[in-house]
């Protein structure tokens, strides 16, 4: 079985493992489309994750999580303002950080972002259902700005939700890697200087 590789976005997330010849890209369940919607939704006797968390959006806007890679790490009063932009409802919570305030099964709850990042278990059921086996290890995609901090509270999510991630692994490093691997016919002639361009959801980045 080929080691699998989960792309967590701000927005969608995309999973695939490495194979003899190449990259298999998976489907969710939901739309069978290569992204999977980055939201966990609450509803009144369940949570929503993925596509199906994305549909309940507009039915439980305040108890829809969704943007929660850019939260990772941060200081509440640093982002404050920014908050008050998501739908959900947040406050400062221990050493500075947030937390996501909301209802659910009658009562109030709060979560941080890394243990809402950790309910992205169903990625790893996903990945198990196209691969017949189970998945525990994996490389998961990260930006070249995490601190080493971020980089921490990423490993806690992946334990939370059952994955020991094998390596983290800079975008722009897993971009040049499939660049490498398909890109065969470079010029003779001299050094070749590629540039790569990644636009996100919540940031770019630009790379040579």
């Amino acid at each position: 079985m080929g080691v699998v590789g989960f792309d967590i976005g701000n927005e969608t997330c995309v999973i695939a493992a490495a194979k003899l010849g190449g990259v298999d890209v998976f489907l969710n369940d939901e739309e069978s489309r290569r992204e999977t919607p980055a939201v966990v939704s609450f509803g009144k006797k369940q949570r929503f994750l993925g596509s199906a968390g994305a549909a309940f959006a507009n039915a439980y806007p305040k108890s829809t999580i969704s943007q929660i890679k850019r939260l990772i790490g941060k200081v509440y009063k640093e982002v404050e303002d920014e908050l008050k932009l998501l739908p959900f409802v947040t406050s400062e919570g221990p050493r500075d950080g947030i937390l996501i305030e909301l209802d659910y099964l009658k009562n109030k709850w709060s979560f941080t972002p890394v243990e809402i990042l950790g309910m992205f278990k169903h990625l790893k059921q996903i990945a198990e259902k196209n691969l017949d086996s189970g998945v525990v290890d994996c490389v998961i995609g990260i930006p070249s700005y995490f601190t080493d901090l971020q980089r921490r509270l990423y490993l806690d999510a992946a334990h939370i939700a059952g994955l020991i991630p094998l390596s983290l692994l800079h975008d722009g490093t897993a971009i040049a890697l499939g660049y490498g691997m398909y890109k065969t016919d470079f010029s003779n002639s001299g050094p070749t200087n590629v540039m790569f361009v990644d636009i996100g959801h919540s940031g770019d980045s630009c790379r040579f």
